[in-house]
Protein backbone atom coordinates (compact mmCIF):
# COMPACT_ATOMS: atom_id res chain seq x y z
CA UNK A 1 0.00 0.00 0.00
CA UNK A 2 1.36 3.45 -0.93
CA UNK A 3 1.67 6.01 1.88
CA UNK A 4 -1.10 8.15 0.42
CA UNK A 5 -3.39 5.12 0.40
CA UNK A 6 -2.63 4.33 4.05
CA UNK A 7 -3.27 7.91 5.16
CA UNK A 8 -6.44 8.15 3.07
CA UNK A 9 -7.67 4.86 4.50
CA UNK A 10 -7.20 6.23 8.02
CA UNK A 11 -9.04 9.39 7.01
CA UNK A 12 -11.97 7.44 5.60
CA UNK A 13 -12.12 5.16 8.65
CA UNK A 14 -12.31 8.00 11.21
CA UNK A 15 -15.64 8.20 13.02
CA UNK A 16 -15.62 11.33 15.20
CA UNK A 17 -18.17 11.62 17.98
CA UNK A 18 -19.16 14.92 19.58
CA UNK A 19 -18.67 14.17 23.26
CA UNK A 20 -18.63 17.43 25.26
CA UNK A 21 -18.54 21.20 25.46
CA UNK A 22 -16.01 22.51 27.98
CA UNK A 23 -13.89 25.61 28.65
CA UNK A 24 -10.93 25.53 26.27
CA UNK A 25 -8.45 25.57 29.14
CA UNK A 26 -9.75 22.14 30.21
CA UNK A 27 -8.43 20.52 27.02
CA UNK A 28 -5.60 22.84 25.88
CA UNK A 29 -2.62 23.18 28.21
CA UNK A 30 -1.37 26.24 26.33
CA UNK A 31 -4.61 28.06 27.12
CA UNK A 32 -4.68 26.85 30.71
CA UNK A 33 -1.26 28.51 31.10
CA UNK A 34 -2.64 31.87 29.95
CA UNK A 35 -1.76 31.72 26.26
CA UNK A 36 -4.01 32.39 23.29
CA UNK A 37 -4.57 30.53 20.03
CA UNK A 38 -5.31 31.89 16.57
CA UNK A 39 -6.12 30.73 13.05
CA UNK A 40 -3.58 29.89 10.37
CA UNK A 41 0.17 29.32 10.58
CA UNK A 42 2.29 31.05 13.26
CA UNK A 43 2.22 34.85 13.34
CA UNK A 44 3.31 37.54 15.81
CA UNK A 45 0.57 39.76 17.20
CA UNK A 46 2.12 42.88 15.65
CA UNK A 47 1.94 41.26 12.19
CA UNK A 48 -1.71 40.17 12.47
CA UNK A 49 -4.34 41.64 10.16
CA UNK A 50 -6.83 44.09 11.62
CA UNK A 51 -9.70 41.65 12.27
CA UNK A 52 -7.43 39.16 14.05
CA UNK A 53 -5.80 41.83 16.23
CA UNK A 54 -9.22 43.17 17.21
CA UNK A 55 -10.44 39.69 18.09
CA UNK A 56 -7.30 38.95 20.09
CA UNK A 57 -7.62 42.13 22.13
CA UNK A 58 -11.27 41.51 23.03
CA UNK A 59 -10.73 37.84 23.84
CA UNK A 60 -7.79 38.60 26.13
CA UNK A 61 -9.73 41.41 27.82
CA UNK A 62 -12.56 38.98 28.64
CA UNK A 63 -9.93 36.84 30.37
CA UNK A 64 -8.92 39.86 32.46
CA UNK A 65 -5.62 40.48 30.67
CA UNK A 66 -4.62 44.14 30.76
CA UNK A 67 -7.16 44.77 33.49
CA UNK A 68 -9.92 43.85 31.06
CA UNK A 69 -8.96 46.55 28.57
CA UNK A 70 -8.53 45.34 24.98
CA UNK A 71 -5.85 47.89 24.02
CA UNK A 72 -3.76 47.13 27.09
CA UNK A 73 -4.19 43.41 26.49
CA UNK A 74 -2.90 43.82 22.93
CA UNK A 75 0.07 45.83 24.16
CA UNK A 76 0.97 42.96 26.50
CA UNK A 77 0.68 40.50 23.63
CA UNK A 78 2.91 42.74 21.49
CA UNK A 79 5.44 42.79 24.32
CA UNK A 80 5.57 39.00 24.38
CA UNK A 81 3.67 38.66 27.66
CA UNK A 82 0.99 36.44 26.06
CA UNK A 83 2.18 33.27 24.34
CA UNK A 84 0.53 32.70 20.95
CA UNK A 85 0.03 29.39 19.17
CA UNK A 86 -1.86 28.34 16.03
CA UNK A 87 -5.02 26.39 16.81
CA UNK A 88 -3.79 23.52 14.64
CA UNK A 89 -0.61 23.22 16.72
CA UNK A 90 -2.73 22.96 19.87
CA UNK A 91 -4.99 20.21 18.51
CA UNK A 92 -7.93 22.29 17.34
CA UNK A 93 -9.34 24.74 14.82
CA UNK A 94 -11.14 28.08 14.83
CA UNK A 95 -13.02 29.93 12.06
CA UNK A 96 -11.87 33.26 10.54
CA UNK A 97 -9.65 35.03 13.15
CA UNK A 98 -9.86 31.80 15.10
CA UNK A 99 -8.89 33.48 18.36
CA UNK A 100 -9.45 31.16 21.33
CA UNK A 101 -8.69 31.85 25.00
CA UNK A 102 -9.03 29.78 28.14
CA UNK A 103 -12.61 30.45 29.21
CA UNK A 104 -14.13 30.11 25.74
CA UNK A 105 -16.36 27.03 25.36
CA UNK A 106 -15.16 24.49 22.79
CA UNK A 107 -16.75 21.49 21.14
CA UNK A 108 -14.76 18.33 21.90
CA UNK A 109 -14.80 15.39 19.48
CA UNK A 110 -13.31 11.94 20.02
CA UNK A 111 -12.57 9.07 17.63
CA UNK A 112 -13.52 5.88 19.44
CA UNK A 113 -11.12 3.56 17.61
CA UNK A 114 -8.00 5.64 18.23
CA UNK A 115 -9.00 7.68 21.28
CA UNK A 116 -7.75 10.82 19.52
CA UNK A 117 -9.52 14.13 20.11
CA UNK A 118 -9.89 17.60 18.59
CA UNK A 119 -11.68 20.82 19.52
CA UNK A 120 -13.32 23.91 18.02
CA UNK A 121 -15.11 26.90 19.62
CA UNK A 122 -18.86 27.34 19.34
CA UNK A 123 -20.21 29.39 16.45
CA UNK A 124 -21.33 32.94 17.33
CA UNK A 125 -23.51 33.55 14.30
CA UNK A 126 -22.91 35.60 11.17
CA UNK A 127 -22.19 39.26 10.56
CA UNK A 128 -20.90 41.39 13.41
CA UNK A 129 -19.08 38.74 15.47
CA UNK A 130 -15.66 38.31 17.06
CA UNK A 131 -14.26 35.89 14.50
CA UNK A 132 -14.73 38.55 11.80
CA UNK A 133 -13.04 41.21 13.93
CA UNK A 134 -16.11 42.91 15.40
CA UNK A 135 -15.33 44.07 18.93
CA UNK A 136 -18.09 46.18 20.47
CA UNK A 137 -20.24 45.60 23.58
CA UNK A 138 -22.77 43.51 21.62
CA UNK A 139 -20.01 41.08 20.67
CA UNK A 140 -18.70 40.83 24.23
CA UNK A 141 -22.18 40.34 25.69
CA UNK A 142 -22.87 37.50 23.26
CA UNK A 143 -19.57 35.78 24.04
CA UNK A 144 -20.22 35.93 27.78
CA UNK A 145 -23.75 34.55 27.26
CA UNK A 146 -22.32 31.72 25.18
CA UNK A 147 -19.82 30.95 27.92
CA UNK A 148 -22.21 31.17 30.85
CA UNK A 149 -25.55 30.00 29.38
CA UNK A 150 -25.28 28.28 26.01
CA UNK A 151 -22.25 26.14 26.80
CA UNK A 152 -23.66 24.54 29.99
CA UNK A 153 -26.99 23.93 28.23
CA UNK A 154 -25.25 22.30 25.26
CA UNK A 155 -23.13 20.15 27.61
CA UNK A 156 -26.22 19.11 29.58
CA UNK A 157 -28.02 18.03 26.42
CA UNK A 158 -25.00 16.06 25.21
CA UNK A 159 -24.74 14.31 28.57
CA UNK A 160 -28.41 13.33 28.40
CA UNK A 161 -28.40 12.18 24.77
CA UNK A 162 -24.92 10.67 24.70
CA UNK A 163 -22.25 11.40 22.08
CA UNK A 164 -23.47 12.54 18.66
CA UNK A 165 -22.29 10.59 15.63
CA UNK A 166 -20.77 13.35 13.48
CA UNK A 167 -20.23 11.05 10.51
CA UNK A 168 -23.95 10.29 10.35
CA UNK A 169 -24.84 13.98 10.74
CA UNK A 170 -22.57 14.91 7.83
CA UNK A 171 -24.05 12.20 5.62
CA UNK A 172 -27.53 13.53 6.32
CA UNK A 173 -26.46 17.15 5.89
CA UNK A 174 -25.01 16.43 2.43
CA UNK A 175 -28.20 14.61 1.42
CA UNK A 176 -30.22 17.69 2.41
CA UNK A 177 -28.22 20.07 0.21
CA UNK A 178 -25.36 21.33 2.40
CA UNK A 179 -21.70 21.31 1.37
CA UNK A 180 -20.88 21.55 5.11
CA UNK A 181 -18.86 24.77 4.94
CA UNK A 182 -20.52 27.87 3.53
CA UNK A 183 -23.95 26.26 3.43
CA UNK A 184 -24.74 24.50 6.71
CA UNK A 185 -28.43 25.24 7.27
CA UNK A 186 -29.53 21.61 7.14
CA UNK A 187 -26.76 20.50 9.49
CA UNK A 188 -27.72 23.24 11.94
CA UNK A 189 -31.30 21.96 12.09
CA UNK A 190 -30.03 18.40 12.53
CA UNK A 191 -27.87 19.42 15.51
CA UNK A 192 -30.72 21.30 17.16
CA UNK A 193 -33.05 18.34 16.63
CA UNK A 194 -30.48 15.88 17.98
CA UNK A 195 -30.08 17.88 21.20
CA UNK A 196 -33.77 18.65 21.77
CA UNK A 197 -35.25 19.66 24.03
CA UNK A 198 -32.96 22.61 24.72
CA UNK A 199 -34.03 25.72 26.58
CA UNK A 200 -36.06 28.05 24.38
CA UNK A 201 -33.21 30.59 24.40
CA UNK A 202 -30.53 28.09 23.38
CA UNK A 203 -32.73 26.40 20.78
CA UNK A 204 -33.63 29.73 19.20
CA UNK A 205 -30.00 30.84 19.07
CA UNK A 206 -28.90 27.68 17.28
CA UNK A 207 -31.81 27.45 14.82
CA UNK A 208 -31.62 31.14 13.90
CA UNK A 209 -27.91 30.79 13.11
CA UNK A 210 -27.60 28.79 9.90
CA UNK A 211 -23.81 28.70 10.33
CA UNK A 212 -23.90 26.93 13.71
CA UNK A 213 -23.04 23.60 12.08
CA UNK A 214 -19.91 25.12 10.50
CA UNK A 215 -17.89 24.67 13.68
CA UNK A 216 -19.23 21.13 14.09
CA UNK A 217 -18.01 20.35 10.56
CA UNK A 218 -14.65 21.88 11.46
CA UNK A 219 -14.08 19.73 14.53
CA UNK A 220 -15.25 16.65 12.59
CA UNK A 221 -12.81 17.32 9.76
CA UNK A 222 -9.92 18.26 12.04
CA UNK A 223 -10.23 15.09 14.09
CA UNK A 224 -10.49 12.85 11.02
CA UNK A 225 -7.30 14.42 9.66
CA UNK A 226 -5.57 14.01 13.02
CA UNK A 227 -6.35 10.30 12.64
CA UNK A 228 -4.66 10.35 9.21
CA UNK A 229 -1.57 12.26 10.34
CA UNK A 230 1.93 10.87 10.80
CA UNK A 231 2.01 8.37 7.93
CA UNK A 232 5.63 8.31 6.76
CA UNK A 233 6.00 9.47 3.17
CA UNK A 234 2.36 10.46 2.80
CA UNK A 235 1.45 13.48 0.70
CA UNK A 236 -2.09 13.64 2.13
CA UNK A 237 -2.84 17.26 3.06
CA UNK A 238 -3.72 17.44 6.76
CA UNK A 239 -4.19 21.21 7.07
CA UNK A 240 -4.69 24.35 5.04
CA UNK A 241 -5.02 27.34 7.36
CA UNK A 242 -5.00 31.11 6.88
CA UNK A 243 -4.13 33.99 9.20
CA UNK A 244 -4.99 36.86 6.86
CA UNK A 245 -1.35 37.37 5.93
CA UNK A 246 -0.11 33.89 5.08
CA UNK A 247 -1.65 30.51 4.25
CA UNK A 248 -0.03 27.41 5.74
CA UNK A 249 -0.10 23.81 4.54
CA UNK A 250 0.72 20.58 6.41
CA UNK A 251 1.18 17.03 5.11
CA UNK A 252 0.63 13.72 6.87
CA UNK A 253 4.21 12.62 6.20
CA UNK A 254 5.73 15.81 7.64
CA UNK A 255 3.83 16.15 10.90
CA UNK A 256 3.77 19.63 12.41
CA UNK A 257 5.88 21.42 9.77
CA UNK A 258 4.24 24.43 8.12
CA UNK A 259 4.78 25.47 4.49
CA UNK A 260 3.50 28.93 3.71
CA UNK A 261 2.71 31.45 1.00
CA UNK A 262 0.82 34.75 0.79
CA UNK A 263 -2.90 34.92 1.55
CA UNK A 264 -5.08 35.88 -1.44
CA UNK A 265 -8.19 38.01 -1.71
CA UNK A 266 -11.48 36.20 -2.43
CA UNK A 267 -12.24 35.76 -6.15
CA UNK A 268 -15.07 35.43 -6.98
CA UNK A 269 -16.84 37.32 -4.20
CA UNK A 270 -20.51 37.81 -3.40
CA UNK A 271 -20.54 40.95 -1.26
CA UNK A 272 -23.40 42.31 0.78
CA UNK A 273 -25.17 45.36 -0.72
CA UNK A 274 -23.11 48.51 -0.39
CA UNK A 275 -19.81 46.70 0.11
CA UNK A 276 -16.89 46.99 -2.32
CA UNK A 277 -13.96 44.78 -3.28
CA UNK A 278 -11.39 47.10 -1.71
CA UNK A 279 -12.96 46.48 1.71
CA UNK A 280 -12.17 42.75 1.70
CA UNK A 281 -9.75 41.08 4.09
CA UNK A 282 -7.38 38.52 2.55
CA UNK A 283 -7.81 34.80 3.22
CA UNK A 284 -8.50 34.11 6.89
CA UNK A 285 -9.42 31.16 9.11
CA UNK A 286 -8.98 27.45 9.85
CA UNK A 287 -12.27 26.42 8.24
CA UNK A 288 -10.40 25.29 5.10
CA UNK A 289 -9.93 22.07 7.09
CA UNK A 290 -13.37 21.14 5.71
CA UNK A 291 -12.11 21.29 2.12
CA UNK A 292 -9.01 19.33 3.13
CA UNK A 293 -11.31 16.55 4.32
CA UNK A 294 -13.18 16.60 0.99
CA UNK A 295 -16.25 18.69 1.79
CA UNK A 296 -16.98 22.41 1.33
CA UNK A 297 -15.95 23.51 -2.15
CA UNK A 298 -15.02 19.92 -3.01
CA UNK A 299 -18.61 18.86 -2.29
CA UNK A 300 -20.38 21.59 -4.24
CA UNK A 301 -21.90 18.84 -6.38
CA UNK A 302 -24.29 18.22 -3.48
CA UNK A 303 -25.07 21.89 -2.91
CA UNK A 304 -25.93 24.04 -5.92
CA UNK A 305 -27.68 26.43 -3.51
CA UNK A 306 -24.29 27.27 -1.98
CA UNK A 307 -22.87 28.47 -5.30
CA UNK A 308 -24.44 31.96 -5.51
CA UNK A 309 -23.51 32.74 -1.90
CA UNK A 310 -19.81 32.51 -2.83
CA UNK A 311 -20.14 34.11 -6.27
CA UNK A 312 -20.14 30.89 -8.34
CA UNK A 313 -22.34 30.22 -11.37
CA UNK A 314 -24.22 26.97 -10.62
CA UNK A 315 -23.82 25.98 -14.26
CA UNK A 316 -20.06 25.52 -13.66
CA UNK A 317 -20.47 22.94 -10.87
CA UNK A 318 -19.90 19.85 -13.04
CA UNK A 319 -16.73 21.37 -14.51
CA UNK A 320 -15.47 22.29 -11.06
CA UNK A 321 -16.10 18.83 -9.64
CA UNK A 322 -14.24 17.22 -12.55
CA UNK A 323 -11.20 19.38 -11.73
CA UNK A 324 -11.40 18.60 -8.01
CA UNK A 325 -11.32 14.85 -8.62
CA UNK A 326 -7.89 15.32 -10.22
CA UNK A 327 -6.43 16.26 -6.81
CA UNK A 328 -8.45 13.83 -4.68
CA UNK A 329 -6.64 11.33 -2.48
CA UNK A 330 -9.46 8.85 -3.11
CA UNK A 331 -13.18 8.13 -3.06
CA UNK A 332 -14.91 8.37 0.28
CA UNK A 333 -15.99 4.90 1.47
CA UNK A 334 -19.04 6.17 3.31
CA UNK A 335 -20.11 9.69 2.30
CA UNK A 336 -22.04 10.46 -0.88
CA UNK A 337 -22.85 13.58 -2.83
CA UNK A 338 -26.50 13.81 -3.80
CA UNK A 339 -27.39 15.80 -6.93
CA UNK A 340 -30.60 17.89 -7.12
CA UNK A 341 -32.06 15.02 -9.14
CA UNK A 342 -31.34 12.53 -6.36
CA UNK A 343 -28.40 10.73 -8.02
CA UNK A 344 -25.70 9.62 -5.59
CA UNK A 345 -21.96 9.57 -6.22
CA UNK A 346 -19.00 9.07 -3.87
CA UNK A 347 -17.69 12.15 -2.07
CA UNK A 348 -14.05 13.11 -2.45
CA UNK A 349 -11.80 11.75 0.29
CA UNK A 350 -8.94 14.11 1.13
CA UNK A 351 -6.46 16.05 -1.01
CA UNK A 352 -3.19 14.68 -2.40
CA UNK A 353 -0.48 17.37 -2.41
CA UNK A 354 1.45 15.56 -5.14
CA UNK A 355 -1.61 15.74 -7.38
CA UNK A 356 -2.02 19.43 -6.54
CA UNK A 357 1.54 20.11 -7.71
CA UNK A 358 1.26 17.84 -10.75
CA UNK A 359 -2.05 19.29 -11.94
CA UNK A 360 -1.49 22.87 -10.82
CA UNK A 361 -4.91 22.80 -9.16
CA UNK A 362 -5.18 23.93 -5.54
CA UNK A 363 -8.22 23.04 -3.40
CA UNK A 364 -10.52 26.10 -3.41
CA UNK A 365 -12.01 27.34 -0.17
CA UNK A 366 -15.58 28.49 0.29
CA UNK A 367 -15.33 31.26 2.84
CA UNK A 368 -16.97 34.16 4.56
CA UNK A 369 -15.35 37.51 3.89
CA UNK A 370 -14.32 39.82 6.71
CA UNK A 371 -13.96 43.58 6.34
CA UNK A 372 -10.26 44.41 6.43
CA UNK A 373 -10.83 47.04 9.10
CA UNK A 374 -11.49 45.90 12.68
CA UNK A 375 -14.93 46.38 14.16
CA UNK A 376 -17.04 45.89 11.01
CA UNK A 377 -17.43 42.12 10.70
CA UNK A 378 -18.61 39.99 7.77
CA UNK A 379 -19.28 41.64 4.40
CA UNK A 380 -20.02 38.65 2.16
CA UNK A 381 -18.90 35.24 0.95
CA UNK A 382 -16.50 34.08 -1.72
CA UNK A 383 -13.87 31.63 -2.88
CA UNK A 384 -10.16 31.84 -2.08
CA UNK A 385 -7.24 29.84 -3.41
CA UNK A 386 -4.30 28.79 -1.23
CA UNK A 387 -0.85 29.47 -2.73
CA UNK A 388 0.46 26.72 -5.00
CA UNK A 389 3.99 27.52 -3.82
CA UNK A 390 3.16 26.19 -0.34
CA UNK A 391 2.22 22.80 -1.80
CA UNK A 392 5.33 22.79 -4.02
CA UNK A 393 7.56 23.44 -0.99
CA UNK A 394 5.79 20.80 1.08
CA UNK A 395 6.15 18.10 -1.60
CA UNK A 396 9.82 19.02 -2.10
CA UNK A 397 10.42 18.65 1.64
CA UNK A 398 8.59 15.32 1.63
CA UNK A 399 10.84 14.08 -1.18
CA UNK A 400 13.92 15.30 0.70
CA UNK A 401 12.83 13.40 3.82
CA UNK A 402 12.57 10.07 2.01
CA UNK A 403 15.13 7.48 3.17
Amino acid sequence: MYAIDAAAAALGAARPLLVDVVPARDVVAHLAAGGACHAGPPIASQAMCGPMRAALGVALAIEGVGGGDAERALALADAGEVALLPNHDAGGVGPMSGVVTGSMPVLVARDEASGKTAWCPLNEGSGKVLRYGANDDEVVTRLIWMRDVLSPEFARALAEHGPLDLFELHARSLALGDECHHRTEAGTELIADALAPLSEEADSFIRSNGQFFLNVAMVFSKLALVCADGVAGSSLVTAVARNGVEVGVKLSGLGERWFTGPAALPDPAALYPGRTLDEMQADLGDSAIIEVYGLGALAIGSSPLSAPSVGIDPDTIAERMAAFWKIAAGEHPGLSLVSPGGERSPAILGVDARAVVREGIVPPIHTGIAHREPGVGQIGGGVTLPPLQAFVAAVAALDASAP
